[in-house]
C-alpha cells in the first residue's frame, strides 16, 4: 500500500483519545487514523447506496420484500479484516 504523509488540524481532547485508543490496540496513530478514515468512507459509501436505492423506488412506490432485502445487503456488507500492523 503507498502512503502520502499530510498534516492536520486536530482538536487536542480528540487527539490526546486517538493517541490512547491506539496505544490501546497496539498500533501507531497514523494506522488508527488511516482506519478510522477507511470506516468513515465505507460508512459514507453504504450511505450513498442506500439513498441511491431509495431514490429508485420511487416517491409513489411501496418497496416490495425484495426492495427491502436489497436494502439490508447494500447496507450490511461485511467489513474487510485488517491485519494488526507489526
Amino acid at each position: 500500500m503507498r502512503t502520502s504523509k499530510i498534516s492536520i488540524a486536530v482538536d487536542k481532547q480528540l487527539l490526546r483519545l486517538a493517541r490512547r485508543a491506539a496505544a490501546a490496540e497496539e498500533i501507531s496513530l497514523s494506522a488508527y487514523i488511516g482506519r478510522a478514515l477507511a470506516r468513515q468512507l465505507e460508512t459514507q459509501e453504504r450511505t450513498d447506496a442506500a439513498r441511491e436505492l431509495y431514490r429508485s423506488w420511487g416517491p409513489e412506490t411501496v418497496p416490495t420484500p425484495a426492495d427491502w432485502e436489497d436494502f439490508r445487503r447494500a447496507m450490511s456488507r461485511p467489513r474487510k479484516r485488517r491485519k494488526k500492523a507489526a
